[in-house]
């Protein structure tokens, strides 16, 4: 997995982590089995910590985040929180990456809105 991962330039490797944060946004709020979640919290600290020396001290914050909340999980009442902050994660390594500005672009291009995904 880590190979694989370290293959992809520095800005789709942004993009996986944004997307794994997306998706524990998603399975955090529709109660998705407790198990898969800690997986895929872990997941997403391991692609942090190969992003290395590309990355920014913002993104090492972000992984102590996964991992603490990786350490308590599951926390019922907190499950709302863990979905939001989550989700604020995907979106600003979005933007750390510039991906955010290219999508953001491909939207206003579109003469029907949306983005490429709702294209093809």
């Amino acid at each position: 997995m880590r190979e694989r991962f370290l293959r992809d330039e520095i800005v789709v490797r942004m993009g996986n982590i944004a997307s794994s944060l997306l998706h524990l946004s998603q399975w955090v709020q529709n109660r998705h089995r407790d198990e898969a979640i800690i997986d895929l919290m872990r997941e997403i600290a391991w692609l942090m910590e190969w992003s290395g020396d590309l990355t920014l001290a913002e993104l090492a914050d972000m992984q102590r985040e996964i991992c603490r909340w990786r350490r308590v999980w599951p926390v019922d009442r907190t499950r709302s929180i863990l979905s939001f902050r989550a989700r604020q994660m995907s979106n600003r390594v979005l933007e750390l990456s510039g991906l955010a500005d290219k999508t953001l672009h491909e939207e206003n291009r579109s003469p029907k809105g949306g983005t490429a995904w709702n294209r093809k």
